[in-house]
């Protein structure tokens, strides 16, 4: 199988996911990996796996062959990293949020017409079989026309909210928040399974936890939304409530959506189990494609990723070879689609009214 040479941007999510997973994968070699901010080589050898470690990524850009360039940066960074990497002739996947904002994003899809090359969003959670499962019934029409969508998650994260540093994510101004990290995976969804995007928000950008005194003294101080809550609608006029907590005490993270139709009603559950009821039939379990099990070895925190991941990368190896992008693949289009969601939201919150997005489809 051809191997493709890859550069990987980051020694957060990009060394400790996107690293181990490419290097086990048949169909790519993990060249080298560089950090953002000139952090611990060996630290980053150690959550990546890979010897050949920058503290440049310009450097590692000039001097690597690369095929493909994954850049998972804070988000302020992606569009100079994405420009160079295309300017330098390279595929590039980028993180989500795609950028800070959409006037960015026509930055990027220019420089991505320029080279003549792939630009794709890392939303690998369209491949778990629980989503591709919801896209096949909404395809198919067994809902009928849809009415309502109703988007719930909460994370168990209150404890680690007071008690540690959230970074750059904790910061408006590089990028962070909730509704980028993600928000930005739901509305893609959402306009990935009903062929349509939002009309219009009305959306709330709370910081429940805005404050986090360390031991040490320091306070770290949170400019970025820790939840989320948005009511809109789109193009094909169904309604939707999208609704996110992170400060939430309890033992699990929850996931839930439903799906209201015409025809029949669907319910997906944390991922992992999606109920469908006919008209008025009681729901039924649908049967999924089997999870795929993470080979021995993998580093935690990449194994949990595993069952997307891999679907994912088989898709992006399957585009490199043949040229054609694979249906469920995320490009540039769709980063911009999403971003404009995410910028009328921040206008709303700010503002407290109804936003129109401007642009969609």
């Amino acid at each position: 199988m051809k191997k493709f040479r890859v550069g990987i941007i980051g020694t957060g999510f990009g060394a400790k996911v996107h690293a181990p997973m490419m290097a086990q994968h048949e169909g790519f070699e993990v060249a080298a990996v560089s950090s953002v901010s000139r952090g611990n080589i060996e630290e980053a050898r150690n959550a990546s796996g890979i010897e050949n470690v920058y503290t440049d990524w310009r450097q590692m850009l000039e001097e690597e062959a690369l095929d493909l360039v994954v850049v998972s940066s804070a988000v302020n960074l992606h569009k100079e990293m994405v420009v160079a990497a295309f300017k330098k002739g390279i595929h590039v996947v980028c993180e989500k949020p795609m950028a800070m904002d959409v006037a960015e994003v026509e930055k990027m899809i220019v420089e991505r017409d320029k080279a003549g090359k792939l630009g794709l969003i890392n939303h690998e959670f369209r491949f778990l079989p629980a989503r591709t499962k919801v896209k096949e019934i909404l395809e198919n029409g067994q809902l009928g026309d849809i009415l309502h969508v109703r988007y719930l998650c909460s994370f168990a994260s209150y404890n680690g909210l007071v008690s540690k540093p959230r970074g750059w994510l904790g910061q408006e101004d590089k990028g962070g928040g909730m509704l980028g990290a993600i928000g930005s995976h739901m509305t893609d969804s959402l306009h990935w399974w009903l062929d349509s995007t939002f009309k219009q928000v009305f959306a709330q950008l709370p910081i429940h936890v805005p404050i986090q005194a360390a031991d040490n003294g320091h306070t770290e101080h949170r400019t970025a939304d820790d939840a989320f809550q948005i009511i809109g609608s789109l193009e094909n006029g169904a309604t939707v409530t999208l609704e996110l907590l992170s400060a939430a005490r309890k033992t699990e993270n929850t996931w839930r959506l439903e799906v209201f139709g015409t025809e029949g009603t669907l319910v997906m559950l944390d991922d992992n189990k999606v109920l469908l009821s006919a008209g008025n039939s009681p729901f039924e379990e649908v049967e999924l494609a089997r999870d795929l099990q993470a080979p021995s070895g993998m580093p935690e925190v990449a194994a949990r990723y595993y069952n997307g991941f891999q679907r994912a990368l088989n898709a992006l190896h399957e585009t490199l070879l043949s040229g054609e992008k694979h249906p469920y693949l995320a490009d540039f289009e769709h980063g911009r689609s999403t971003q404009k969601v995410l910028d009328a939201a921040r206008i709303s919150a700010r503002e407290g009214q109804k936003v129109e997005v401007k642009g969609n489809p």
